[in-house]
């Protein structure tokens, strides 16, 4: 995707109401139907203060105009939040630890109690948790995804990091007063919006929904059946979600490198046909295609300086791999149908498939038809999303007296979805994590975690025993 010189980022309460794009009122209205909250997860060493922490993101979140802002019609006006309290805390009978599934089910549960309906209240809210005895903190940071991806994500947990070390008194912090603005998509390419390039937008989206109609791919096989959307007719229990976090196994993390640049492809390529694999395997099917929906950022594809606004840039992008492929084919296969998705005209499908959506999200009485649509053209319960390497420096929470134990960072998981992937690279190692629904998953570790890695050193020794494997 060629990127183009766009208007600077601006800031909605120095005007009149900003246009809400597709990419962040699908959100808004898929929030009124399921859990879309995001999850930034640290545990650090020590006792957080909870009053010094609300102080924290007080001002933190005062550096992000978005978060002030209230989704009305088509449009975001300006809110008041002098009033609103960001920090809820709670007590645990026992330290903070991720392998703690009542821990994780803790966190969890209370993402789905309070989940952040953005027209409701303020798009963002942070859980503090005190393990027993003062030996260490939970920071739980949720925020809305219709206002937030990963990278935004990241940002104003590094800005809440630094205001309460700056607050706390630790030597030499500095906390930025500068703000993280965000422009709709109508002012950063605004010839997107014109007559024509909108309507051939909405007839390729047209197309490649009717395409879908006409197509049957499958995801992973799970032992959940039935819908995944939390209605009066469906099962309340598939709401309910879990996360799994790990390390990346050192030597699988240097050999993935290696690999990739030997076979001229990305490590998200090999990632991403390591998890095809697992998937062709999971039900014995040999024949058919599989599909499997990938988070492309439209942030350094428009331009690099979005890097730093505050917003959601994501688009949900199908990808199609038919079944029982070499390894060089099937790598060829993602490495063709990822770069697709990052070009233009992919985003500029997607982006219509969105808008598209829209009229029927708006009128309750049409839910029902968005979503049988919804789950019958994302067409899988796959999704893989790789934020990449995070530039934050997430080792500690201001100090040393508040080292991190454990990070996780995980979008929201909106049917049809059973899973999303996520193999990001933080503090310098990439990690595997998960976020799941309980009912598709009994031991993520036996049943997914265990298996993927087993399916990427095949592919890996698969494509180290093919010195001719050179795509590009």
């Amino acid at each position: 995707m060629t990127a183009l010189t766009s208007p600077a980022p601006t800031d909605v309460a120095r005007g009149s109401a900003q246009p809400l794009d597709a990419l962040a009122e699908v959100f808004v209205h898929l929030g009124e139907m399921a859990n879309v909250n995001t999850n930034q997860i640290v545990i650090v060493s020590g006792r957080l203060d909870p009053e010094l922490l609300e102080q924290s993101v007080q001002r933190a979140a005062a550096q992000i105009p978005l978060l002030h802002t209230d989704p009305v019609g088509g449009q975001l006006r300006r809110r008041g939040t002098a009033a609103h309290r960001w920090v809820a805390q709670r007590d645990y009978a026992a330290p903070c630890d991720f392998n703690d599934p009542s821990f994780r089910h803790l966190l969890m549960d209370f993402s789905s109690a309070h989940r952040l309906t953005w027209r409701a209240r303020p798009p963002l809210q942070l859980l503090l948790v005190s393990g027993a005895g003062g030996h260490n903190s939970c920071v739980y940071l949720s925020s809305h995804h219709g206002v937030a991806d990963a990278r935004s994500d990241c940002l104003i947990l590094r800005a809440i990091i630094d205001q309460y070390a700056h607050l706390s008194g630790v030597p030499g912090a500095r906390a930025s007063v500068g703000k993280l603005p965000f422009a709709p998509l109508p002012q950063i390419r605004p010839e997107w919006y014109r007559p024509l390039p909108r309507a051939l937008r909405w007839l390729r989206a047209c197309t490649s929904v009717v395409g879908d109609l006409l197509h049957r791919d499958s995801g992973l096989a799970t032992g959940l059946g039935g819908q995944r959307w939390e209605t009066g007719a469906g099962n309340p229990a598939v709401g309910q979600l879990d996360f799994f976090q790990s390390l990346m196994p050192r030597e699988l993390e240097q050999r993935l490198g290696g690999a990739a640049r030997a076979a001229g492809v990305t490590v998200n390529t090999v990632l991403c046909a390591a998890l095809a694999r697992l998937m062709e395997h999971s039900d014995g099917i040999g024949r058919g295609q599989l599909r499997i929906t990938c988070a492309v950022s439209l942030r350094r594809l428009i331009e690099p300086r979005y890097d730093r606004s505050f917003r959601n840039y994501l688009v949900p992008s199908n990808i199609r791999l038919r079944r029982g492929q070499s390894c060089a084919a099937l790598l060829r296969s993602v490495h063709g149908a990822v770069a697709s998705a990052r070009g233009e005209r992919g985003i500029g499908t997607e982006l219509g498939r969105l808008e598209a959506l829209l009229p029927l999200l708006r009128l309750r009485p049409l839910r029902g038809l968005a979503r049988r649509l919804l789950n019958r053209c994302q067409g899988t319960n796959a999704c893989y999303s790789n934020p990449g390497r995070i530039a934050e420096d997430f080792t500690s929470f201001g100090s040393p007296e508040h080292t991190t134990q454990s990070y996780v960072g995980f979008g929201c998981l909106v049917p049809p979805y059973d899973f999303i992937l996520y193999t990001p690279t933080v503090n310098g190692r990439m990690q595997l994590d998960l976020v799941y629904r309980r009912a598709a998953f009994t031991d993520i570790h036996r049943q997914f975690a265990a298996p993927y890695l087993k399916a990427l050193w095949r592919l890996l020794a698969e494509m180290e025993s093919s010195p001719e494997l050179k795509l590009s």
